[in-house]
């Protein structure tokens, strides 16, 4: 479906991205702008009215087992709201699942339980919870998020001279 991967907001448009590559068809939440304030100083806000005030995308296609996926996206951080928000909703697991997609995303970073050697954390994943496992994370519900498509350019290096490091003795201030 070209031309709809731009709805929502930047992690509903990569989880977007990646439901469509698995072959799902995706609807997401509408954005609305409305008008705001008094009405001598009015300002339009944007607004996204979530599926049953719940949910952020509903994703579906013909193959089983999951023919139907109700999923709120959003950072690791803000699980346990997300969660509060979402569980209320009575979706039957049988017809569908209930999903929230947590985004893990920042910079490489070693993680600093190990001292004797470099073990990095894992970044730039969706970690997935799932309704019907009691919302318990689990490390192989991960999606990890693809690097953009965009063609990198590779640059032969240019060899360079070794840096001549000029060293003086330090001299002293005259006064005068």
């Amino acid at each position: 479906m070209p031309g709809t991967v731009a709805k929502g907001n930047r992690l509903q448009v990569i989880a977007r991205k990646l439901l469509e590559a698995d072959g799902y068809v995706v609807h997401t939440a509408v954005r609305s702008s409305q008008r705001v304030g008094p009405p001598w100083k009015p300002f339009w806000i944007s607004q996204t009215t979530d599926i049953f005030n719940a949910f952020d995308l509903i994703a579906t296609r013909m193959d089983p087992p999951r023919s139907l996926r109700f999923i709120q996206v959003t950072v690791k951080g803000n699980v346990s709201e997300r969660v509060k928000k979402v569980d209320p909703v009575p979706i039957n697991p049988a017809v569908a699942s209930v999903e929230i997609w947590a985004y893990v995303g920042g910079q490489k970073r070693l993680d600093r339980r190990y001292k004797d050697r470099k073990v990095w954390l894992p970044r730039n994943y969706f970690q997935l919870y799932f309704k019907e496992r009691n919302w318990e994370p689990d490390a192989m519900d991960r999606q990890a998020v693809r690097e953009s498509s965009a063609p990198k350019v590779e640059s032969t290096p240019i060899p360079e001279e070794p840096a001549v490091a000029v060293v003086r003795p330090r001299q002293k201030i005259k006064k005068a």
